[in-house]
């Protein structure tokens, strides 16, 4: 996911346009969607912050959240969520780029009470921070393996 010819079977020329930036998000959900959970593994419940600019696309951070998927413990989402909050933000985020958040986690494709509890922790997480003139984000997104 590091590169932009990891992303799918299209390929995009560098510098991106805004109309290839906007297709690689799908793709990007696509991909996380096909990578496998391991069963067993002590987190299987993740955050996603990925940038996608007309360089290239990247993973910022990848934040393990738990291996539930009930309503997470307050404390610790809460302190991921600033987490994310603040790599969303400069220096991590440059002009012209957006921070794609991904909550991925297994299970059927619905939103959740505990999905629409994490973005709603991350929003605010993400509201309290200045933002930076060309620095958006891309919200409500999430994914889920297979």
């Amino acid at each position: 996911m590091s590169t932009v010819s990891n992303t799918s079977d299209t390929n995009y020329q560098l510098p991106l346009s805004e109309a290839d930036q906007t297709a690689l998000r799908p793709a990007l959900l696509h991909e996380l969607g096909a990578l496998p959970f391991r069963p067993g593994a002590p987190i299987s419940r993740s955050l996603w912050v990925i940038f996608i600019g007309e360089w290239g696309v990247w993973t910022h951070a990848t934040l393990p959240v738990d291996d539930r998927l009930d309503l997470p413990d307050e404390e610790n989402i809460t302190g991921l969520c600033d987490l994310v909050g603040i790599h969303i933000r400069p220096p991590g985020c440059h002009d012209n780029e957006k921070a794609m958040i991904v909550l991925r986690r297994p299970g059927p494709a619905e939103l959740s009470k505990a999905d629409a509890h994490i973005f709603s922790l991350v929003r605010q997480a993400a509201a309290g921070r200045r933002p930076r003139l060309g620095c958006s984000t891309w919200w409500g997104r999430r994914e889920y393996g297979r």
